[in-house]
């Protein structure tokens, strides 16, 4: 057994030690293929349970916390949900899978949106812990480890969340601690004004500093100290370094220390230390919401695509289609892969690895046989079931149709189906 938890051949051996001393010689996809495999060796030899949860979809944040908040390790089992509608009662259907992923998603976009009030946006809208979430949610450090422990069963699942992270909060997952080159991702105005003083000529006195930062509370400021008696302590030509350092340790590392830990605390019940510490965080933030490419090769898209209700890829709808998405803008493309698969940007490994595969379901036209052979327009737009990947296309007499009922189902979400 290594130092990364898995009984490995000598290669293996030798490509782990790379690993742990040299993982950027290894390029990224090859090291993302040995992080799953890690997880599917672990998966082999550990037997975790299985969890029946039943989750109301108006409390989707809080019943998954109350229902699996106390696992830890056993998180990495099976989990299967049942949702229960708004009077109350169970919806059908057996999850295989699909109303796990649905709740995943949906738990993970409501609990890490800002207006839940444990993240916050950075100015390049980039999520990080909110400072003040103590006053907003109710035990909220416990809710950080449980969401550290769901964004790490979305990764030990293989399922790529619409999550874009700060710079400096991925370097607290790695273990990181944060100085001031990291603050731009945080608060580039604040690291804009730090430069400013350091390159300041004139006397620093004259700007009336102190060794103190005031914090927006929720409307109102408060003080807080960067060094015992700081309030008493002007910042000057000769401490001024001392005091940018002291000021962006602060809101890298210190305002949020707490809530940080407590996310690393549960993300390490799920994700070992190790097997992440062989990528950079910019590479840690393509692990979790795939590669923002500027959209995706339709190609591998088409050759890893499934049909069913009757569609097959000689069908002229489906050549309609692929005609049409080879044609989309990069913005568009990414739009038509969040309607259908809950996440904008493509697998890293390719469409070979997305599960369930995407797949084109033909749904049965409201027009009759008449209609459509003359060319009449079919009204319903497209929909989609992001929980297996679905796209569920109607028959189109003409590209150009396909092209705007498309169009418009995934700029304006319009077919979104929770089934």
């Amino acid at each position: 057994m290594d130092a990364f938890g898995i009984d490995s051949t000598a290669e293996d051996s030798q490509t782990l030690v790379v690993l742990r001393e040299f993982p950027h010689v290894i390029p990224l996809k090859e090291r993302v293929q040995i992080f799953q495999r890690l997880i599917e060796e672990e998966k082999k030899s550990q037997q975790w349970p299985t969890s029946l949860v039943k989750i109301r979809r108006q409390r989707i944040v809080e019943d998954g916390f109350n229902k699996l908040g106390v696992l830890r390790e056993e998180l990495k089992g099976v989990v299967k949900v049942l949702f229960v509608n708004e009077s109350g009662l169970d919806e059908s259907g057996i999850d295989m899978g699909g109303l796990y992923k649905e709740f995943l998603t949906h738990f993970i976009e409501r609990a890490f949106h800002p207006d839940y009030g444990l993240f916050k946006y950075s100015a390049e809208r980039q999520l990080f812990p909110n400072p003040h979430s103590h006053m907003m949610v109710h035990s909220h450090l416990d809710y950080f480890a449980f969401l550290g422990r769901m964004l790490g069963k979305a990764m030990y699942d293989g399922i790529q969340m619409d999550l874009s992270f700060c710079g400096f909060f991925l370097s607290k997952l790695l273990g990181k601690h944060n100085y001031l080159d990291e603050l731009p991702s945080l608060d580039p105005a604040l690291h804009k004004n730090l430069m400013y003083l350091k390159n300041y000529e004139g006397d620093v006195r004259d700007l009336s500093l102190d060794f103190t930062v005031t914090t927006d509370e929720m409307g109102g400021g408060e003080v807080e100290e960067l060094v015992p008696g700081g309030s008493n302590i002007e910042v000057t030509s000769s401490n001024k370094i001392q005091y940018i350092h002291l000021v962006a340790d602060y809101r890298l590392n210190k305002q949020i220390k707490r809530q940080c830990e407590a996310f690393l605390r549960g993300f390490q019940d799920v994700i070992r230390v190790e097997w992440i510490r062989f990528f950079n965080p910019v590479e840690l933030q393509v692990l979790i919401s795939g590669e923002d490419d500027g959209g995706f090769d339709v190609e591998d898209l088409k050759a890893h695509t499934v049909y069913s209700g009757g569609y097959t890829s000689l069908d002229s709808t489906c050549r309609r289609f692929w005609k049409v998405v080879a044609q989309f803008s990069s913005k568009e493309k990414s739009a038509l892969l969040k309607f259908v698969t809950s996440c904008p940007r493509p697998p890293l490994l390719g469409f070979a690895s997305l599960q369930p595969p995407f797949t084109i379901h033909r749904v049965h036209s409201d027009k009759g046989f008449w209609d459509y052979m003359t060319g009449k327009s079919e009204d319903r737009l497209p929909t989609s079931s992001t929980c297996m990947n679905l796209l569920k296309l109607p028959p189109y007499p003409s590209s150009s149709n396909l092209r705007d009922k498309l169009l418009y189902a995934i700029t304006a979400n319009a077919g979104f189906e929770l089934s």
